[in-house]
Order: C-alpha cells, then sequence, then structure tokens
C-alpha cells in the first residue's frame, strides 16, 4: 500500500516512478491473449519442450477440459511487482473459441540435475580434452550445450530469476530431458569447450529447485467470431477511466501518460496524491509497497483502460 504526498518532487529521483501507456487496439483480439496455436507459447526453461510435448497436452485440454503441466505457462502472466499475475487468454479449435483458465497453481520442489559453462580466461594445457563444434553429441546433448553458451552471452537477463550456480546461467534437466541418458550427467567427458574464439569450463550439479505447476481448464465461448470478440473486449478491457470521478491532478499524470512525447510520466518518492490516485483506478496501489521495501526495479505490466475513447496499456516501473 503507498501513502501519497502533496509535497514537491525530489528532484534527485525524478523516475523513480515511471507510468507509461501504450494504445491498445481491441477491435481485433489476437497475441497476447488469443493463441492460433498454443505450441508457439515458450516453456520456462532455458531448453523448451518440443512442439510435439506442447500439441499432447492442448490435445488432453480440449479432449479432457482439464490438463496439468509444469513450466508450461498456456495462461499468459503479466509481471506484478515481486509477482505475476494471468491475462485473459483464448484458444481457438475446430472454429470454436475457448478460454482457458488456471484452476489451480502450485509450487513443487525436485531434485534436478543442471548444467552450465563459465567463461576460462587460461588457455587449456595439452593434455585437457577440448568440445568443439560441431558437436558430436545426442540430439537432447546439443540442446542442451547449445542452450548452456546461448545463456551465457544473453547474460542474467532474468529469464528463470537468479542464476542457480551463482553468476551462471543454467539449463536445468526438466521432465522432458532426461539427465539419466546426458554424457554430461554427473560430469561431462571434456574439460574445456571452445567457442567463439572463447574456452569455457563446464559445471554440473543436482540441485533442489521449485517448479510452479497449474491445472488448466478451458470454457467454450462461441463459434462465432463477432461474439468472441465482443467476450474477449470485455475480459480483457478492466475500467474506464473517464467514468471515475477523477481529480485535476490524477487527469494531468494520466495525460502525460498518453501524450506523444514522452508518453510516460515520472516523477520522486514518495507517490504525489495525483499518482496515487491513478494507481488506485488502475489496481495498481494496493500491490505497491514503500519504494524502500525493493532492492531492484519491479514493473507492474499490462492494465488495459480506456480514456476518452482509446484503449491503453498501463504499466508502472518503480526504481529504487
Amino acid at each position: 500500500m503507498i501513502t501519497a504526498t502533496a509535497g514537491c518532487l525530489n528532484p534527485g529521483s525524478l523516475d523513480n516512478y515511471a507510468l507509461i501507456a501504450s494504445e491498445q487496439d481491441l477491435s481485433s483480439i489476437g497475441r497476447p491473449y488469443l493463441w492460433p496455436d498454443p505450441t508457439a507459447i515458450d516453456a520456462t526453461t532455458r531448453v523448451d519442450f518440443t512442439a510435439e510435448t506442447k500439441q499432447q497436452y492442448t490435445s488432453e485440454l480440449f479432449d479432457t477440459r482439464s490438463v496439468t503441466v509444469q513450466q508450461w505457462p498456456l495462461v499468459g502472466r503479466d509481471r506484478w511487482g515481486k509477482d505475476t499475475r494471468p491475462r485473459p487468454t483464448f484458444l481457438r479449435q475446430d472454429g470454436i473459441f475457448y478460454q482457458v483458465q488456471i484452476n489451480e497453481a502450485r509450487q513443487l520442489e525436485r531434485d534436478r540435475w543442471h548444467f552450465a559453462v563459465t567463461r576460462s580466461e587460461e588457455t587449456p594445457p595439452d593434455d585437457a580434452t577440448v568440445e568443439r563444434r560441431p558437436f558430436d553429441r545426442s540430439t537432447q546433448d546439443k540442446r542442451v550445450l547449445e542452450a548452456a553458451l546461448d545463456a551465457v552471452y544473453a547474460g542474467n537477463d532474468g529469464f528463470l530469476g537468479d542464476p542457480q550456480f551463482e553468476n551462471l546461467q543454467a539449463v536445468e534437466y526438466h521432465q522432458h530431458l532426461d539427465a539419466e541418458a546426458s554424457e554430461f550427467v554427473p560430469s561431462p567427458p571434456f574439460d574445456y569447450i571452445e567457442y567463439e574464439d572463447e574456452y569455457f569450463r563446464p559445471v554440473t550439479e543436482q540441485r533442489t529447485v521449485t517448479v510452479p505447476e497449474w491445472t488448466y481448464t478451458i470454457d467454450e465461448i462461441s463459434n462465432n467470431r463477432e461474439a468472441f470478440q465482443e467476450y474477449a473486449r470485455t475480459a480483457v478491457l478492466e475500467l474506464d477511466l473517464s467514468s471515475l470521478d477523477l481529480s485535476e491532478a490524477a487527469r494531468g499524470v494520466i495525460d502525460d501518460a498518453i501524450s506523444e512525447e514522452p508518453r510516460r510520466y515520472e516523477e520522486g518518492a514518495p507517490p504525489s496524491d495525483g499518482l496515487a490516485e491513478v494507481l488506485d483506478a488502475l489496481g495498481i496501489a494496493g500491490d505497491l509497497q514503500p519504494i524502500d521495501s525493493y532492492d531492484d526495479r519491479v514493473d507492474f505490466r499490462g492494465v488495459v483502460a480506456e480514456y476518452q475513447g482509446t484503449v491503453y496499456r498501463f504499466s508502472l516501473i518503480v526504481t529504487p
């Protein structure tokens, strides 16, 4: 919960809070809400699930109206402070539109092997075994090795949260990768990897990790495109800001956020009365903590609201 102030802004921290907005066209619902091909949705793992695996999940969902999966976010999620929140998600099968819902969400603990690589500043000794392209490994192990190398160049991009091994981005052997069949487990048959004129040392380790598991259900909407459009627009559009009795200060905040330049509104902590009023209207204020409780930047993304006849997607960026 935020505490507002009517006082002046702190000139040394004008970007503690940034409210940004982009126009959202809801005249034709598409991605990221409607997924014609759900196999295009990535798993939350460095090595993605195969299209065949995702198709099996999707077929079970349509056949039984329910499916339980691990690490595959079929229902899209937006960053929401230190957490995420689901966004309306729709599928189409045989001309019929459906909405996918999360019926149950769980966090499971699993012991899983991980593989990572770390840069080496030293040249491998003459008796070292060096892995070089083309990698003569199984299809699975080549995918794992390529993903581990890609993770090095991606850096700590937050794709999987904090690195498992200090500053390393590790590849997890998830339920659709066979650790027992991997030559890298429990230790790889090489000492170094040569890649892009650099050398890397392999790291293999077993860790206990938290694995998200979701049970999805579907509800049939319609086989009529216009009826689906109307239903989906209502589900995606959360509120009409123009219908609220907002103060002049709050409307000024929104006007700045939707303006062509710079299409954002910024101010320092603590938030002004005008910003606090807007965040309350957008449903963000109740989950926003005092800024000194955040160690790193957090985002509240994806609030879809109408204002003066135009639909916008609002997001708040908090930078301590």
